[in-house]
């Protein structure tokens, strides 16, 4: 058996073809699951609890436990680096945010928001945006309702838009 010498230089000019994805990042029922089957233009009628990361498709479902709880967060850094872009999921209807101030600076990548259920009666989006950005989501916010798919199109324009940039 031969063993073959790698030089550190060739390890770091080596590079592997990836897929490009996205990443839903948010609490227990904000919608990311709902929101990927209307990206992907599925029935986002019902769905089952995400209870794993899950990488179908062309995005990166992760349950809400993995925000909501902080010693599962180091989970989410990790999975990130399969990701292009992250997407931060805010429900329209929460008072309250499970993202820590600044969170998503710590991440190398674009960050862009996402605010759910706009078709709810109490969907406040002003202060969804206010808890975005204070989360440290500094790219677009977008509004959608996964279920009316009112902002879905918009939403799908841009990823796939990014997608064809990077």
């Amino acid at each position: 058996m031969m063993q073959q010498k790698v030089v550190f230089n060739d390890m770091v000019t080596m590079s592997e073809s990836k897929p490009w994805r996205f990443m839903l990042v948010g609490s227990i029922g904000a919608g990311k699951t709902t929101l990927l089957k209307a990206l992907e233009s599925k029935n986002p009628g019902s769905v089952c609890k995400t209870q794993m990361i899950d990488y179908s498709g062309w995005g990166i479902d992760t349950p809400g436990e993995f925000v909501e709880l902080g010693h599962l967060r180091r989970a989410l850094i990790s999975t990130s680096f399969d990701a292009q872009i992250l997407v931060a999921v805010q429900d329209a209807t929460r008072k309250d945010s499970f993202f820590p101030p600044n969170y998503f600076l710590i991440f190398p990548q674009h960050t862009i928001g996402v605010i759910t259920k706009l078709d709810r009666p109490h969907a406040d989006i002003e202060h969804a945006k206010l808890l975005l950005r204070r989360a440290g989501v500094t790219g677009e916010i977008f509004c959608v309702s996964a279920l009316t798919g009112l902002g879905i199109s918009e939403l799908r324009d841009y990823l796939l838009n990014q997608n064809s940039m990077l």
